[in-house]
């Protein structure tokens, strides 16, 4: 039987820490199987509507499959806007059996937040503290923080389950929605959050800065950095928007500043660096700001066989820089037994075709 989940048996059904367990979890597992994951894929038609697929399995949890999302896209001068967003769909394999088990639709959410909607929110931020836990400097944390939206909302919320916060300044050029964000997430969190003036107060102090924002242009100066910080920054590419002409410019969350002091750069694909020609990234490479082999991959870091920070001065950056498929799977599967020993869903009849073995019955002929 294959199990159907609609949006109200999925909400709030796990915890951001379940989530960010399962997401080391899949990149162990990749770090240990180099099959398991491939990039994210986006196509485009001409109204600017773009689908994203993510693909990959988790050996461990005994699933494979893929994540399939929709948006209609609007490039501006500083930020990306999406006019519109469809439930996104996750579909669940048995990694033993090839049997289809489980579909998954719409968004997934923590059960600290289980209301607040973010378009691919629960696996970004679960990536990005299994990223920070990985190379940032010991808890506890103080942190700066540039956006005030929904995937700042789940990043805080992320990085308060894996450490210990301290002060946590944010900053958003709305006045009015970055104390609205404050009062919010001090109330949730029961940590002070501080809205602050000026962009680089966010930096002044902080062990972990993170860059949770929709912006297309860098967030604030790299010279502001102090030795022994930690970078975490969430924006992709847009490549397939900048070459079907609808916008003219990559996107660019950090400077060039940021990249040259960067001691240690840890990504969650190294390939998807180079597939989509990331801004931040790859544009910094081409230029001479950086160089490719300091580009490393997450589950090489987990796994041991690159070292990440080596020592508390080191500057650090951990780019999340594109969902990958083995996330989406292990977050999808951890929902799905969940749901599975509380009755959830709708189940509709499945099957698998499967070679007969019968020694009465003949092969096809090859």
């Amino acid at each position: 039987m294959v199990l159907v989940l609609q949006p109200a048996d999925t909400r709030g059904l796990i915890s951001m820490a379940e989530a960010i367990e399962a997401t080391e979890t899949a990149f162990r597992d990749w770090g240990v199987y180099p099959g398991v994951n491939a990039p994210r894929r986006r196509t485009h038609v001409p109204s600017g509507v773009r689908v994203s697929v993510h693909q990959g399995g988790t050996p461990t949890l005994g699933m494979t499959g893929l994540f399939a999302h929709c948006e209609l896209v609007r490039p501006m001068v500083d930020e990306q806007v999406y006019d519109a967003i469809a439930d996104p769909c996750y579909v669940l394999f048995d990694a033993r059996t090839a049997e289809l088990t489980c579909i998954i639709i719409g968004e997934l959410t923590p059960s600290e937040m289980p209301d607040t909607i973010v378009m691919t929110g629960l696996r970004t931020a679960a990536t990005s503290a299994v990223g920070t836990k990985a190379v940032a400097p010991d808890g506890p944390w103080n942190v700066g923080l540039f956006g005030a939206g929904s995937q700042a909302r789940y990043h805080l919320l992320a990085l308060a389950a894996i450490r210990p916060l301290g002060t946590v300044r944010v900053y958003r050029r709305n006045a009015a929605e970055r104390r609205r964000f404050a009062e919010e997430m001090t109330e949730v969190l029961r940590t002070e959050i501080v809205p602050v003036e000026r962009p680089e107060d966010v930096i002044r102090g902080a062990d972990v800065v993170l860059t949770a924002t929709n912006s297309s242009v860098p967030v604030f100066d790299g010279t502001w950095l102090e030795p022994g910080q930690h970078v975490t920054s969430i924006v992709g590419s847009n490549i397939g928007l900048v070459q079907g002409g609808f916008t003219s410019r990559k996107r660019r969350e950090l400077d060039d500043a940021t990249l040259r002091q960067m001691d240690v750069i840890v990504v969650a694909s190294r390939e998807q660096v180079f597939q989509d020609q990331q801004g931040d990234l790859y544009d910094p490479i081409q230029t001479g700001v950086i160089r490719a082999e300091q580009i490393i991959e997450l589950s090489d870091v987990l796994t041991g066989r690159v070292l990440g920070r080596t020592s508390r001065e080191q500057r650090t950056l951990f780019k999340n820089n594109a969902g990958q498929g083995i996330v989406d799977v292990a977050i999808a599967s951890l929902v799905y037994q969940k749901a599975r020993e509380r009755g959830l869903g709708m189940e509709l009849p499945g099957s698998v075709w499967k070679r007969r073995t019968s020694p009465s019955i003949p092969e096809e002929a090859s």
